[in-house]
């Protein structure tokens, strides 16, 4: 199998103008996912499907397959797929806006739309590669969009699913070349393409590698540099993270970096059509050791076992200047509450005193699983500052080992290098300086921090004895190591030139590095913070309510006026009240029974919706109770006004009812949004209705219930409640689900009215026993008559005749009837 990777490499590569040779050795690694169900988005980010994938070191190519299946008969549906390194993707697939001091460039820019059903086909394989891709895990979130906002019962919803099944192929080289320090590594003659890679130990200001071509004759020669995986040989000229050389002369190719960082892979790719070597160069007090294969070795299963752990010592110069100021964490007791400290004293207060101008100081920080899922907060207030005695000398010596001694302390105002001027003066010097505090958030990069192209950049100007602040927020940061960049710069007030900075005044920052759950441990007024649970990725969103949407419910561009929720609220309550009528009436008919059922469903239909309110929500009891006495006593209206209207004895009515009560309560409490429960009890009580009705018609041989009665009462009872079933069904939306459903209670409780019986209707049973008797008595009166008769005629001899018994008979018999 081996040479038709190697042709697929080679295709690979060809696109981007490269030749390869297939030399290196690779193999294929594969991870699969089983079939999960997709959600509707519904603009909660709790209905996301997450998913986490792991991408070892040294990938050259990741392919993801994407199996995106609907069931059959569905409308057409839009599949996103989201996919982030290092990180749970930020979505938003509706373009709504988010909190005012998030940034948005965090917003997942990978990502796949794909249309199922409908007129598309219902099963479609797609295919997602990424080149070079970064080591570490990957997140991906996967969600369904239907725009289709029916309020249906689900007997008349479509049943449609969609199905996902994710695979992961990898192709990982295993031979890469490993560059060290104080050595020179010359090319093979036949390596027109070639991969390396260096593992840099320590905190630096800069790292740089050389190449040096050993022809004399002119030959191209290109290099690419790339910290943590190897150069994307397609897309590296678009992407900021590459960093490249090219050389069409004898003249050397350097590839430089700024504050490398430790600890931390750098891999390059060359392509020369001639022979050339390569040094590795470092600053003179930053000279690291020589690593040696078994070395090697080891830092590689130390790194692939414990990332981030393997630190070596290097020169005082570098640990001094350029190595990063380490943050300490207190982790809170709810979930992604995190805070950061410069020093292991959480009671003081995180300060830099900024003095160097133009280099900035590095703070960095870990985020992981304890706060990945949340948001990452900044705050930085400063203000300039002259007089040294505003800090106490407690504060002075509980500042860290590993911080610059110019950071914290203030400027030494007795020193004689330091020209001695009054307050005035420096005063009026300030007039015409504008101090600005610059601030750059970088993941997992030291490099670059000036424009802050890969990161979050932030400013404020400083004045004196005012403080001034800013904030920055990012929504599910970045796992691995952050750094902020804080440095000062001075302009002219009215020319906006660079001027050098006043030595006498510094900028003193305070900076607050700390991680919450949802938007800053908060989702406005129209909101909740929920954490989710998804494939065993824990996440913090906010569920929005009253129209507002957006990561943190600001979005309020179809949010629902508040005089709207008023007049739901009163709709859907007041509505009920139509149900005194069917109560007045049952109780003057005596029906003592069904005034009771009735009074029940108009109470807790009214109280429950007073409770499933977003907003004037007034609850009496728990929400889950009234839903189900709301839910159980609708069922029980219904059955008990059909049965009402049967012919059974009144006995019976009362068990049927109380055995279908029973039965429509235990499947409530199992699944209470089953409507075919529903349906289904309610058509076993029309047909017993319709049974006794037709058995009476059989045995009277006439209409029953009568013409008069079914016009004027049952049609119209029928129409109403035909009305509300339909729109019940077919009409509600959610903007019009608050008039509707006030309409669907109003019906309802009207059809009542028209379906009662005057009194109870004449049972089937007792028409045929007073039949019965009436035969009865007839035949024994026959008999005895018969009887008498032939008594008669024995004793006087003379027969009696047919015809007079018949006579007789016909007459006995109309005097029975009433």
């Amino acid at each position: 199998m081996w040479p038709f990777k190697c042709i697929f490499l080679i295709v690979i590569l060809t696109i981007s103008n490269y030749s390869v040779n297939c030399f290196f050795l690779y193999y294929q690694n594969y991870e699969y996912f089983s079939t999960i169900k997709l959600n509707d988005y519904n603009g909660y980010y709790g209905n996301v499907k997450l998913l986490r994938y792991s991408m070892p070191n040294d990938v050259l190519s990741a392919i993801w397959r994407l199996q995106l299946v609907s069931s059959d008969n569905c409308p057409a549906t839009d599949v996103y797929f989201y996919l982030e390194y290092s990180a749970y993707p930020v979505i938003s697939p509706h373009n709504r806006t988010f909190p005012y001091y998030f940034n948005q460039g965090r917003l997942t820019k990978t990502m796949i739309k794909k249309t199922l059903g409908g007129s598309n086909p219902s099963k479609q394989d797609v295919y997602l590669n990424i080149s070079s891709p970064y080591p570490g895990y990957w997140f991906s979130a996967a969600f369904t969009d239907i725009q289709d906002q029916k309020v249906k019962p689900d007997i008349l919803k479509s049943n449609c699913t969609h199905f996902l099944t994710s695979s992961l192929n990898i192709w990982q080289i295993n031979d890469t070349a490993v560059l060290y320090p104080n050595a020179t590594t010359h090319s093979t003659e036949h390596s027109i393409f070639k991969m390396y890679k260096y593992m840099s130990t320590s905190f630096g200001p800069s790292l740089s590698f050389k190449f040096k071509q050993n022809s004399t004759n002119v030959c191209s020669l290109t290099a690419l540099l790339r910290q943590s995986a190897f150069p994307d040989m397609n897309n590296f000229k678009i992407n900021n993270d590459h960093i490249t050389c090219l050389s069409n002369s004898t003249q050397n190719c350097i590839l430089s970096i700024e504050y490398p960082l430790d600890n931390t892979w750098y891999y390059l790719a060359v392509t020369s059509d001639c022979n050339y070597s390569v040094d590795v160069l470092l600053p003179n007090n930053c000279i690291e050791q020589s690593i040696s294969i078994f070395n090697e070795t080891l830092i590689n299963l130390v790194e692939n076992l414990y990332p981030g752990r393997m630190k070596r010592k290097s020169g005082e110069f570098c640990t001094k200047y350029f190595q990063p100021i380490e943050t300490f964490r207190f982790i809170g007791p709810t979930y992604f509450s995190v805070k950061y400290y410069f020093n292991s004293n959480h009671n003081r207060s995180n300060a830099l005193l900024i003095r160097n101008e133009r280099k900035p100081y590095f703070i960095e920080f870990l985020v992981d699983q304890a706060n990945n899922g949340g948001t990452l907060n900044f705050y930085l207030v400063n203000n300039l500052i002259s007089d040294p005695n505003l800090f106490d000398t407690e504060y002075l010596s509980s500042k860290p080992t590993n911080v610059p001694n110019d950071s914290l302390n203030p400027p030494d105002l007795n020193n004689t290098n330091n020209t001695s001027v009054n307050v005035k003066s420096k005063i009026s010097g300030l007039a015409e300086i504008k101090v600005m505090l610059y601030a750059c958030l970088l993941f997992n990069s030291m490099s670059s921090y000036k424009n802050c192209p890969e990161g979050f950049l932030i400013s404020t100007q400083s004045f004196t004895n005012i403080f001034t602040n800013v904030q920055l927020n990012i929504a599910y940061p970045f796992m691995g190591k952050w750094y902020l960049a804080v440095w000062k710069e001075c302009f002219n007030i009215n020319t906006n030139e660079s001027v050098p900075c006043p030595t006498t005044y510094v900028p003193h920052a305070l900076i607050q590095i700390s991680s919450d759950q949802c938007a800053n441990d908060y989702c406005g007024d129209y909101g909740t913070c929920y954490i989710i649970n998804s494939q065993l990725n824990l996440v913090s969103a906010c569920k929005c309510s009253g129209g507002y949407e957006g990561f943190g419910c600001t979005d309020g561009r179809n949010a629902i006026p508040a005089r709207i929720y008023l007049a739901s609220v009163l709709f859907l309550t007041t509505s009920n009240l139509v149900f005194l009528l069917p109560i007045c009436l049952a109780i003057y008919r005596k029906w003592y029974i069904e005034s009771l059922i009735y009074f029940y469903n108009m109470f807790f239909s009214t109280f429950y919706h007073a409770c499933d309110q977003e907003f004037y929500s007034f609850c009496i009891f728990n929400y889950d109770g009234l839903q189900l006495a709301d839910f159980i006593s609708s069922y029980s209206s219904f059955i008990i006004t059909v049965l009402a209207m049967s012919s059974f004895q009144r006995q019976w009515k009362i068990f049927t009812f109380f055995v279908g009560l029973l039965a429509c309560l235990s499947i409530g409490l199992y699944d209470r949004f089953s409507y075919v429960t529903f349906v289904v009890f309610l058509c076993i009580a029309i047909s017993f209705t319709v049974f006794t009705w037709v058995k009476i018609c059989i045995s009277k041989r006439k209409l029953h219930p009568e013409r008069n009665q079914l016009l004027k009462f049952y049609l119209p009872g029928f129409i109403l409640a035909v009305t509300g079933l339909l729109i019940y069904s077919f009409l509600q939306t959610k903007s019009n689900y608050w008039i509707l459903h006030s309409i669907w209670h109003m019906c309802m409780a009207s059809s009542i009215i028209f379906f009662l019986p005057k009194e109870d209707m004449p049972d089937f049973g007792k028409e045929n026993s007073g039949e019965n008797l009436k035969v009865g008595l007839i035949l024994d009166h026959v008999t005895a008559t018969t009887s008498s008769l032939s008594e008669s005629s024995a004793i006087s001899g003379s027969p009696v005749t047919t015809k007079g018994l018949l006579h007789s008979n016909i007459t006995e018999i109309s005097l029975l009837e009433p």
